[in-house]
């Protein structure tokens, strides 16, 4: 089932398969600017939890677990919690389908909500029963031709690289780079820690540029090398899988817990006409 929001600038579509976004029209000019899937990327925008990336087997309470790619969230089929003129929120718990790959029983809830020229994505993520270990984030494709999208940074950044086969590197004084099919040939993902959690700016060909804020530990950033026009920065709670990683789940790399009380995690994604 799809659902929509909107205000004077932003139209926003979001589906019950996945929980993600189906559409994202800036208004102004009634250009669509999220991904809408093809050949070089089926999906347009992804619910990560609890697993990032293409994760190998892991261990958790004594037994072996093989999670499909990014975790549950994307293959569930969520359902309405509450819906305004401007807010949305989908909400899914564990099943026995879950708990082949994940064990625990949870509950995840997603509020996309619209101020002005800004979407932000809240993730609520709740035990119902002790305390359970996961990674969460997100994984939106925008529009960007050519697939590619000059990316600044609103702070200089000394930042920690983690290379998608593991390891970790010091990248002092960057305050830019050029996303685009060459640079992802050449690094597949590109994740970014121990940012300072200013704004991400991403300015595309056609003159747009999206804005992201967020407290994660990890941005990751993604286009297909082959084509598709699109590039995907990417907010995680988390980090993609690498051999060498704990196999036990709680031992691994930024891992985050919940209990019955509950933890939020929230990134804002503004849409502008530069």
């Amino acid at each position: 089932m799809i659902y929509a929001i909107k205000n004077e600038f932003i139209s926003l579509s979001v589906n019950t398969k996945g929980g993600s976004m189906e559409s994202l029209v800036y208004l102004p000019t009634g250009e669509e600017r999220l991904w809408q899937g093809g050949e070089y990327w089926a999906s347009k925008d992804v619910v990560i939890f609890p697993i990032v990336g293409h994760a190998g087997e892991y261990e958790a309470q004594g037994d072996v677990f093989s999670p499909r790619s990014h975790g549950v969230a994307r293959y569930a089929e969520f359902t309405l919690s509450d819906i305004g003129a401007e807010r949305i929120t989908l909400s899914f718990s564990s099943d026995a389908v879950t708990k082949k790959t994940y064990p625990y029983d949870f509950e995840l809830g997603i509020t996309y909500k619209l101020e002005g020229k800004t979407l932000s994505v809240s993730y609520f993520v709740r035990s119902q029963r002790g305390k359970i270990p996961f990674y969460v984030g997100g994984h939106p494709g925008m529009k960007a031709p050519g697939g590619e999208a000059l990316i600044e940074f609103e702070n200089t950044e000394n930042a920690v690289v983690y290379p998608i086969g593991g390891g970790a590197a010091r990248l002092d004084g960057l305050d830019r780079f050029v996303a685009n099919k060459a640079f992802f040939k050449e690094c597949a993902t590109f994740q970014l820690g121990s940012l300072s959690g200013g704004a991400i700016y991403a300015y595309t060909r056609d003159g747009y540029r999206y804005t992201y804020i967020a407290d994660c530990p990890v941005f990751a950033f993604w286009s297909n090398p082959e084509g598709g026009d699109y590039v995907c920065v990417e907010p995680w709670w988390g980090i993609n899988d690498f051999e060498g990683a704990p196999r036990e789940i709680t031992l691994k790399p930024f891992i985050n817990f919940a209990d019955e009380n509950g933890k939020s995690f929230t990134y804002s994604l503004t849409v502008e006409k530069v």
